[in-house]
C-alpha cells in the first residue's frame, strides 16, 4: 500500500514527520510519500507530486490550525490561490478518485465549504479521524487501523479493533490523565478553602472515593474515544 501525505510546510510538518515514521515501520505500508523526502534535487515539484498522488492508493490530508494557509497580502488564504501546492494535491487525489482520509491536528476543525475553492469541497465529505500530540500512539493506531482495513473510523476516531498493547495503553493512559485531574482539583481546592484538605470539603472518605471514581471513569473514556476531549472546537 502507498500513502501520500498532504500537508503545509508551515502548519504541521513536525507532525506530519512524526506521523511519516510511525506509517513507514508498519509492514503492509510499502511507501510513503513526503514531499521533502521523496523529491530529488531538480525534479519538476508538480510533476513528482502528480505521479505520487496516481501512485498512490490513499492521501491523507493532515489539517492543522494553519492548514488554510495565510497568503502574503492577507485578503485571501493560499488555500484558495490557483499555484497553492496544498490545494492542488488535494484537487488531484479527488479527481482521481483516491481514498481521501483528512486528518485534524489537536484542536484542529474541519473547514467551512466558504473557506474552500469549489474543487475540494467533497473533501468535506469525508470522515476524518484525529491526530493529537496528547494521545498521539493511540490515535496512530486508530489511523492504521483505518487504513490498513478500510475502515473510515469516522469522525470520534472510533476504534473497531483494539489490540492487548492497544487496550494497555489507552488504560495507562486514562489512568495518568485521572492521577493529573485529581491533583490539580486537589491544588485548586486547598488553596480556595485556605488549606483545608479535599477529603474534608468532600465530607469524608466517601465523597472523596466518589470523586475518585468519577474522574476514572471520565478519563478512561475519553482515553477510549467514548466522549470527545473537553475544550474541542466544533
Amino acid at each position: 500500500m502507498r500513502i501520500f501525505l498532504s500537508y503545509r510546510r508551515s502548519d504541521s510538518q513536525d507532525a506530519t514527520a512524526r506521523l511519516a515514521d510511525r506509517l513507514t515501520a508498519l509492514p503492509r505500508i510499502k511507501s510513503v510519500f513526503l514531499d521533502v523526502e521523496s523529491i530529488a534535487a531538480g525534479e519538476a515539484f508538480p510533476t513528482r507530486l502528480r505521479s505520487a498522488l496516481t501512485e498512490a492508493d490513499i492521501c491523507l490530508v493532515l489539517i492543522g490550525n494553519g492548514w488554510l494557509g495565510q497568503s502574503d497580502t492577507g485578503d485571501i488564504t493560499r488555500i484558495k490561490t490557483d499555484g497553492d501546492f496544498v490545494r492542488m494535491e488535494v484537487a488531484e487525489a479527488l479527481r482521481l478518485g483516491k481514498r481521501v482520509i483528512p486528518v485534524l491536528l489537536n484542536e484542529a476543525a474541519m473547514p467551512d465549504r466558504g473557506q474552500l475553492p469549489d474543487d475540494l469541497h467533497p473533501l468535506l465529505e469525508r470522515n476524518a479521524l484525529f491526530l493529537r500530540h496528547i494521545s498521539f500512539n493511540q490515535d496512530v493506531e486508530i489511523l492504521s487501523d483505518a487504513i490498513l482495513h478500510n475502515e473510515a473510523g469516522g469522525r470520534l476516531g472510533k476504534r473497531r479493533r483494539l489490540t492487548p498493547a492497544g487496550v494497555a495503553a489507552r488504560v495507562a493512559g486514562g489512568l495518568a490523565m485521572a492521577i493529573i485531574m485529581l491533583l490539580v482539583i486537589g491544588l485548586i481546592s486547598f488553596w480556595v478553602s485556605g488549606g483545608q484538605s479535599l477529603e474534608t470539603l468532600l465530607g469524608g472518605r466517601a465523597g472523596l472515593g466518589l470523586l475518585v471514581v468519577a474522574a476514572l471513569g471520565l478519563c478512561q473514556a475519553m482515553s477510549f474515544g467514548l466522549i470527545g476531549f473537553p475544550f474541542r472546537r466544533s
